[in-house]
């Protein structure tokens, strides 16, 4: 919140910070691993119809649990220099350069919201979190990255046009499962946690929380 700028990509784009030959507000780019990284969060918009189609959600649950296994087995290969034909050329290709130094977990913690969010909330409520996670923050920062212009005062690595573009990306998501006044709430609670500054990573705290209300919700 008290910082001027904020930077979550290549550390280089420090450098024209600290000798002063940036603007203010540079404008927004959105890089090729920023893309693919985005694809996979929006991507998994189609886990709740997989669940209501195809497979029980403890299926489904189970399945992405396996999979993440095998993902933290593949990053803790690659740091040592061995890589796996297919997760660790994911890795290389989606997370930011400064996260190649260790185990990436962002994919980890974005699992396990999606799998809380399937088991502890019941149906078709555990779906709204996790629409809310993969279309509500996925298109934030899509948005934010393509449009942003004004930086939130609370949280610099945040820009409005990207909230305000994820809440509706949300909203219009969550109204596939829930009536337009819980979809609202609930999409307004998953954008706010999404802006703040939290210590958590909010590929937990936006479908814990989202979940959590909705449940509470009469």
């Amino acid at each position: 919140a008290k910082s001027d700028f904020v930077v979550k990509g290549d550390l280089t784009e420090m450098l024209p910070i600290l000798t002063g030959e940036t603007l203010k507000n540079p404008p927004p780019t959105l890089s090729k691993n920023e893309i693919l990284r985005g694809a996979i969060h929006i991507g998994s918009f189609s886990i709740p119809f997989v669940c209501m189609h195809l497979l029980n959600h403890y299926i489904v649950s189970l399945i992405i649990l396996l999979t993440t296994a095998l993902y933290i087995t593949s990053e803790f290969l690659r740091i040592r220099g061995i890589n796996l034909p297919v997760t660790s050329t994911i890795t290389w290709k989606t997370a930011r350069k400064p996260e190649l130094y260790e185990i990436v977990t962002a994919p980890v913690l974005f699992a396990l919201g999606i799998v809380l969010s399937l088991i502890l909330f019941p149906t078709p409520v555990n779906y709204v979190p996790v629409t809310i996670l993969t279309l509500g923050d996925g298109f934030a920062t899509f948005f934010g990255k393509t449009l942003g212009r004004t930086v939130l005062p609370l949280n610099k690595g945040k820009t409005v046009e990207g909230s305000a573009f994820g809440f509706i990306c949300a909203f219009s998501g969550a109204l596939l499962f829930i009536n337009p006044t819980k979809a609202l709430i609930s999409s307004a609670i998953g954008t706010l946690v999404e802006l703040l500054p939290l210590p958590i990573n909010d590929n937990l705290t936006i479908p814990l929380t989202t979940g959590l209300a909705l449940t509470l919700i009469p």
